[in-house]
């Protein structure tokens, strides 16, 4: 099976919206730059950024868990055990 098994004929429309996107953009966004400028701070604000959302996603996981934990009465049973059993 071939990629081209699944693809759609292309259409009358989408044709004329290429057309139309590639006279609207100015030539330089036509092809990718050779080598993309290399900002070192850009990459390490975002690197900065990734880790922090990092951070604050797993903290807050943690969180919701022992929120649920708490209100689901976890600690709340153990107590009845131990009253129960007589410890």
């Amino acid at each position: 099976m071939t990629p081209d098994t699944h693809r759609f004929p292309p259409t009358l429309a989408l044709r004329a919206l290429a057309v139309a996107a590639l006279a609207w953009a100015p030539p330089g966004q036509a092809a990718p730059a050779a080598m993309p400028p290399a900002d070192a701070d850009t990459d390490l604000l975002l690197f900065l950024l990734a880790a922090l959302f990092w951070v604050v996603a797993h903290v807050w996981t943690l969180l919701v868990v022992w929120a649920e934990a708490r209100a689901s009465g976890v600690q709340a049973s153990a107590k009845t055990r131990e009253a129960v059993h007589g410890q």
